[in-house]
C-alpha cells in the first residue's frame, strides 16, 4: 500500500482509468456540499502564494485483469470528491471557452479524457451506472435537458452560474485563475492499494466525509467485491448486482438492512442492529468459490422477495396467507419474522404445503395474542424465537411448531383456554390499543357475515363511557366509582362504530338508540340489553370470550 499527500488534479493527469464500482452509492453531493468546496476554493482565487486544502482520502485499488486499454484502477473511497471536482472542471472548461481561453479548455480536456482511446476507455473518471448517461452528457457537452433532474447536471449548473459570478473586487471570475487554485491548493492523501491488499478492510475502516454508510451499504459493498470487477457493461460484478442485489434493494428499500438481520438470524444466531454486517460476513466469507458466493446470493434474494410479503402483506396474492401476515405486522410481532424466513423456504422447496403454513401463522398469532391478553412478558420472545429457529426441523415444521409451543411454561406458556378466557373477562385491554383494536375486528370477521363491513374505517367506543355523566352515576348507583374502574377498558366493554364521536358520554338509552342500525355485529347484543353495568359487561365478556377461544385456538 502507497500512501502520500498529493494535489488532486494529479488524479486526472496521464492516461488512465478510474472506476466507481456499481455497488457504490450514486452521486450524492448536494448544494450544501458544493457550496462548501467553492467556498474553500474561492478563498484561494486571489492568492498569489497559495496554502494547501485538504480534501480527505482518495483510495484506488488496481483491476487484475486489464487485457487491453488504459490501465484502471477501483475508486474504493473518495468517489464523491473526485466527481465532483470532475464536473467543476467540466464548467472551468466551457467558461473558458466561451471566454475565447482555448488553452486553458484544451488543458482541462486532457484532465478529463483519454484522447487517443475510445468508448469504454476514453473517460478518465467512469461513475457507477446510475450517474453514468448525465456524466457522459457533461463530459462530451450533449443536451442536458434529459438529466436535468439529476445531482449531476445540478452540480454542473451549481458550478456554472457560480463561474458566472464576480470576485471581491467586482470582476468576473476568470476560468483560468480558478483552475490555478484547483491544481495548486486541493489536495488529498492518495491511498494506492496493491493487488496483496485486502481493498475491503479498508473500505471499512474510513472515516467517510461524505454520507456514512448503513449496514445493509457495507454488505452489499462486501459481497459484490467477491465477484469480478465490472469495468464494462456484462461482467460478472455488474450481472450480480443487477440480476441479485439490486432487485433486493427496490423491493425492500429502507427495510432493507432489518431484512438482512432477520436473515441473519434464521438459523438461530441473535444478529442486534450494528453486527448485520459482521454477521453476513461470516456466512459469505465461509464461501470459497465465487459459485458458491453466487448460490447463496441468489437465496438471499428469494428470501427477500419473501420478506417483502411480510412488510406488504398485499404482495402475498394467497388470501389466506396474506391474512396471516397481516395479523403478524398489525400486532407488532415482527420478533417472528426470522421464523417465517424458514418457514417460507420450506414452502418455496415443496417441504410444506399453503395449508401447512398457514396453521404454523395460526399458530404464532394464537400464540402471542394470547400472551399479551394474559400479561406474559415479551422478554423472552427473541430468545424464544432464535431457539426455534436453531431447532426447526425440515419434517413437518408445523406441528413440530405448536408442540413445541404447547410445551412451554412460566414466561414461555402459550396460555390455556382457561386463562385466556379468565384474562379475556377481567383484563384492562384498552390501554394496549393495537392488540384491543385488532381482537374488536378479528372478532367482528369473526362473524362470518355475509356483508362484512370494513371495520378499519371505524373507533374503539366504550359503552360505559371514560367520564361518567350525572345519568351514568345514577344507573351505576353507589358503587358507580368501583364498577368504572374495574370494567370501563374490559373487552366487554368494547365495540366498533362509526358513530363514536356522536356516542360519547351519552346515556346508555340514547347510545342504543344511535347503535340501532349498526352493521357491526359486535354491536348487536349491546342493543338487546335494558341497562348497561357490572353484570352486562362481564356477560358480554363471557360471549366474547368464547369466540376469542375458537378464534386463537391452542389445539
Amino acid at each position: 500500500m502507497e500512501a502520500a499527500p498529493v494535489n488532486i488534479i494529479q488524479y486526472f493527469d496521464g492516461s488512465k482509468q478510474g472506476v466507481i464500482p456499481l455497488f457504490q452509492r450514486p452521486y450524492s453531493w448536494e448544494a450544501k456540499d458544493w457550496g462548501v468546496l467553492w467556498a474553500d476554493l474561492i478563498a484561494q482565487y486571489e492568492e498569489d502564494d497559495r496554502s494547501s486544502h485538504f480534501m480527505g482520502a482518495v483510495v484506488t485499488v488496481p483491476v487484475k485483469s486489464v487485457p487491453v486499454g488504459v490501465g484502471k484502477h477501483l475508486v474504493i473511497d473518495g468517489q464523491q470528491r473526485l466527481t465532483t471536482i470532475s464536473i467543476l472542471l467540466a464548467a472551468i472548461r466551457d467558461k473558458a471557452e466561451s471566454e475565447g481561453d482555448l488553452p486553458t479548455a484544451g488543458i482541462i480536456g486532457d484532465f478529463l479524457i483519454n484522447r487517443h482511446y475510445s468508448s469504454p476507455d476514453d473517460l478518465k473518471l467512469v461513475p457507477t451506472q446510475v450517474d453514468r448517461a448525465a456524466y457522459n452528457a457533461v463530459v462530451y457537452r450533449k443536451d442536458l435537458v434529459s438529466f436535468e433532474e439529476t445531482r449531476i447536471v445540478q452540480a454542473y449548473h451549481y458550478f456554472s452560474r457560480k463561474l458566472g459570478d464576480a470576485d471581491d473586487e467586482g470582476q468576473l471570475i476568470r476560468a483560468a485563475q480558478v483552475l490555478q487554485a484547483i491544481q495548486q491548493s486541493l489536495q488529498v492523501v492518495m491511498i494506492n492499494l496493491g493487488e496483496a491488499d485486502d481493498p475491503y478492510l479498508i473500505f471499512e475502516s474510513l472515516n467517510h466525509k461524505g454520507k456514512p454508510l448503513n449496514q445493509a451499504d457495507l454488505v452489499r459493498n462486501y459481497v459484490l467485491m467477491r465477484f469480478q470487477h465490472s469495468t464494462s457493461a456484462g461482467g460478472d460484478q455488474e450481472l450480480a448486482y443487477e440480476d441479485l442485489w439490486r432487485p433486493m434493494e427496490s423491493a425492500l428499500d429502507a427495510s432493507l438492512p432489518e431484512f438482512l438481520r432477520h436473515y441473519g438470524m434464521r438459523l438461530g444466531r441473535n444478529v442486534r442492529k450494528g453486527d448485520i454486517y459482521t454477521a453476513c460476513k461470516v456466512e459469505f466469507e465461509r464461501l470459497v468459490e465465487v459459485e458458491n458466493v453466487r448460490q447463496r446470493l441468489t437465496q438471499m434474494k428469494r428470501a427477500a422477495a419473501n420478506y417483502e410479503k411480510f412488510i406488504r402483506p398485499d404482495e402475498e396474492v394467497r388470501v389466506s396467507l396474506s391474512s396471516g401476515l397481516r395479523a403478524i405486522q398489525e400486532l407488532d410481532s415482527t420478533v417472528f419474522y426470522p421464523l417465517l424466513l424458514r418457514l417460507y423456504t420450506f414452502l418455496d422447496e415443496q417441504v410444506i404445503t399453503v395449508e401447512d403454513l398457514m396453521l404454523a401463522l395460526d399458530t404464532l398469532e394464537s400464540f402471542y395474542v394470547r400472551r399479551a391478553v394474559c400479561g406474559v412478558p415479551t422478554n423472552a420472545l427473541n430468545k424464544m424465537t432464535l431457539e426455534l429457529c436453531s431447532n426447526l426441523p425440515d419434517q413437518l415444521p408445523h406441528l413440530w411448531l405448536r408442540d413445541r409451543l404447547a410445551a412451554g411454561a412460566g414466561g414461555r406458556r402459550w396460555p390455556t383456554d382457561e386463562e385466556f378466557s379468565e384474562a379475556l373477562v377481567i383484563q384492562k385491554i384498552y390501554p394496549r390499543r393495537k392488540l384491543a383494536r385488532y381482537m374488536l375486528e378479528a372478532l367482528e370477521l369473526a362473524h362470518d357475515h355475509k356483508e362484512a363491513v370494513d371495520a378499519s374505517t371505524a373507533t374503539m367506543e366504550h359503552i360505559l363511557p371514560q367520564t361518567l355523566s350525572a345519568a351514568w352515576i345514577d344507573q351505576l348507583g353507589s358503587g358507580h366509582a368501583v364498577i368504572h374502574d374495574k370494567w370501563l377498558d374490559t373487552l366487554g366493554n368494547l365495540t366498533l362504530t362509526g358513530y363514536n364521536s356522536e356516542l360519547g358520554n351519552s346515556p346508555f338509552a340514547e347510545k342504543k338508540g344511535k347503535l340501532a342500525n349498526t352493521h357491526f355485529e359486535l354491536s348487536r347484543d349491546i342493543i338487546s340489553q335494558g341497562v348497561w353495568g357490572a353484570t352486562e359487561i362481564e356477560a358480554r365478556g363471557r360471549r366474547l370470550s368464547n369466540m376469542a377461544l375458537q378464534r386463537w385456538a391452542r389445539d
